[in-house]
């Protein structure tokens, strides 16, 4: 799936989870859009057998479901049709940085070379402190992340939403935001790389040009000056700054006389800029230009592939859901209680849940549960090969605490064994039936559900909270 169709599952998905009450999609038009795609797509009847049948599937339903509402609400096109700012950037920016170098007075005056110029010496340091940088958070991966972190943060102004039509259509545009921009932040930061390389490689070309372009027509008055530094330090400091260009092009170097020879306040005039034109350019080249093209390439080979198989979660819900409409053979919950009785009416409910996670024909299979403080290692271990599951789920209550080492051991001993394939569900119906009618039960089901959240996130497991007298309506 493309970056453009993945945008389109992507809003979809925001519209559809934040539309409870629908407003906006009604649910004639999510089940038509279904059953539609799955015609267009032939997957019913076995067509389109080259393609990814998935990404076909929710590719065209998403591209059904807003063409059907973008025509009744024309606001969405704002959101699903965003301004082509970026590729408009990505050359605009680079032009810019071109013509700025080459329009660079201050390193090649009329006339003048300046062999010390602070403005050519701090092309270089910039360049090479970016380059220390990126060796720094490859090495570190906490810098990496928060660097990529500050792609994932959402850029559009909470007002702007806000005008987008009506308020339903705000609340998706809110959650599309977020989730688009987290999704993208690796595509952002590869394109941004690319546009920010490319500025400083063609803003590095364009000094090379200007000194090149000036030289035609101006006969430069090479030399230096300094109020600390004396020829010999020059000298040193000039030979390790040109020694890479000196090696590689094998252009020719120069000697202290030469340098003493140089100083802008020396007797005479010394001929020979030509030469210094050709050291800074190859400099140029060596540190700016040739490294930064490198770096744009690998910049625009990450951003081309991140955009032809954009990635997508299809383990959550939503996706899990709709795909599973698509399997020949209904999808399977396993269900493995943990010091939970479950009863008629919640077994029950949790064939609710099931097609409510995997699809209209999903099945819930509820398992032997555990005991409250059973050993793991007396317990027998899920076999990840039972494709017959499609998700297990831990089940437990809400009533109760977590404990590391009762729930988390039994949590821990399921991810292990059936790694991505878990899933905490925490049933409120006792809980809830427990505090009703107390003052502050809404805060203490709250805290209660977010203390279950952080241990769902603390063992890397997700979490749905269900109540299992008041089973979702799948």
């Amino acid at each position: 799936m493309d970056e453009r169709a993945a945008r389109d599952v992507v809003l979809a998905h925001a519209l559809e989870t934040t539309d409870d009450e629908h407003q906006l999609l009604r649910a004639e038009d999510r089940r038509e859009a279904s059953l539609s795609a799955r015609n267009l797509c032939g997957l019913q009847g076995g067509r389109d057998a080259g393609r990814d049948p998935a990404g076909s599937f929710l590719q065209t339903r998403a591209a059904l479901l807003l063409d059907g509402l973008e025509r009744r609400t024309p606001a969405l096109k704002a959101m699903r049709h965003p301004p082509r700012l970026a590729a408009l950037a990505g050359w605009l920016l680079p032009l810019a940085a071109f013509l700025a170098g080459a329009l660079t007075e201050r390193i090649a005056n009329p006339h003048r070379m300046d062999l010390l110029s602070p403005p050519l010496l701090g092309v270089l340091g910039w360049n090479l402190l970016m380059y220390a940088i990126l060796a720094v958070s490859l090495a570190v991966p906490p810098l990496r992340r928060r660097g990529a972190a500050l792609f994932a943060r959402p850029w559009l102004p909470e007002g702007w939403l806000r005008r987008r039509g009506s308020p339903a259509l705000a609340a998706a545009g809110a959650r599309f935001a977020l989730d688009w921009q987290r999704l993208a932040a690796p595509l952002h930061q590869a394109r941004g790389k690319r546009v920010l390389h490319l500025c400083a490689a063609l803003f590095g070309a364009g000094v090379a040009l200007s000194l090149y372009a000036r030289g035609l027509t101006v006969e430069y008055r090479v030399g230096w000056e300094s109020t600390f530094l004396d020829a010999g330090q020059v000298h040193a400091i000039l030979s390790v700054l040109f020694a890479p260009a000196t090696w590689l092009f094998r252009l020719p170097g120069f000697t202290p006389a030469e340098i003493a020879a140089l100083r802008f306040d020396a007797a005479g005039f010394v001929p020979g800029g030509a030469r210094w034109v050709h050291l800074y350019a190859a400099l140029l080249a060596i540190v700016v230009v040739i490294p930064r093209l490198v770096l744009a390439a690998m910049a625009r080979w990450k951003e081309t592939r991140l955009r032809a198989a954009f990635p997508l979660d299809m383990g959550l819900p939503y996706y899990r859901k709709l795909l599973g409409s698509l399997s020949p053979v209904p999808l399977r919950l396993r269900v493995i209680p943990y010091s939970f009785a479950v009863d008629a009416t919640r077994g029950q409910a949790l064939q609710a849940v099931a097609r409510s996670m995997l699809g209209d024909t999903a099945q819930a299979a509820v398992m032997p549960g555990w005991d409250y403080g059973a050993d793991p290692q007396g317990m027998p271990a899920p076999d990840a090969t039972d494709e017959g599951a499609t998700v297990t789920a831990a089940l437990v209550n809400l009533s109760a605490t977590p404990e590391a080492e009762n729930h988390g051991a039994f949590l821990d001993h399921l991810a292990r064994a059936l790694p991505g394939k878990i899933v905490l569900a925490v049933d409120q119906s006792a809980y809830a039936a427990r505090l009703d009618g107390q003052a502050g039960a809404g805060l203490r089901l709250e805290e209660r559900r977010r203390l279950w959240q952080d241990f769902g996130t603390l063992h890397k497991v997700p979490v749905t909270f269900v109540d299992l007298l008041h089973p979702p309506d799948a």
